[in-house]
């Protein structure tokens, strides 16, 4: 008689654990979160979980790592497709807010539990990395540090109406949204943005 394993493998069950935990850092928040709580969610030992993170922050930053990555690389892959800057601004809002309606566990973890302790630097990371994939389309003669601190601020609108929306959606028990609300979000920051882009005079 042949004897079959049952168990996931290896990649499919670390990414199994990086989703358990994921859903428990968004509801509980990185500090009241323990290892045991991840084990016990995701139905293994905490030697089990302890075989593919070597400790809590090295989970936690890897789930941060890694969606923002996803983010970063998804906006790009869409982007490159559009024509104008205005174009590309209004497709890249409406990429970010698609991933903060459907995913919208590992945009609580980005954006609201990172702000706490040792892992507000993980999110200043992603802030960076965003206002450097914005800076490109701000197509005015002004300075680079001009560009920057108004890529930063475009980047800032959108943290701040998706956290907003997080927020609404947590205190009305996270209600199925509709169909175009990604569209609908993204929309109201594009106009946001783009109407103060028209206003930027062309000299600093």
């Amino acid at each position: 008689m042949v004897l079959t394993d049952d168990r996931p493998p290896h990649g499919e069950r670390r990414e199994h654990l990086l989703t358990v935990a994921k859903r428990v850092f968004a509801v509980r928040g990185f500090q009241a979160t323990t290892m045991d709580d991840i084990a016990k969610e995701a139905g293994f030992t905490k030697p089990i979980l302890y075989q593919y993170f070597e400790s809590k922050p090295d989970l936690y930053r890897e789930i941060v790592t890694s969606t923002a990555q996803k983010m970063v690389w998804k906006l790009a892959h869409i982007v490159a497709k559009a024509e104008t800057p205005r174009e590309k601004i209004e497709v890249a809002f409406a990429v970010y807010f698609e991933m903060v309606v459907n995913d919208p566990d590992a945009f609580r973890v980005l954006f609201i539990h990172s702000h706490d302790g040792e892992n507000a630097g993980e999110l200043r990371k992603v802030e960076l990395m965003l206002v450097s994939f914005v800076e490109p389309f701000i197509d005015v003669s002004i300075s680079d540090e001009h560009r920057n601190q108004l890529a930063g601020g475009i980047v800032g609108m959108a943290e701040g109406a998706a956290v907003r929306w997080l927020v609404q959606q947590n205190a009305l028990g996270w209600p199925t949204p509709p169909s175009n609300e990604a569209q609908r979000l993204a929309s109201r920051i594009a106009t946001l943005a783009w109407g103060g882009l028209r206003a930027i005079q062309l000299e600093d």
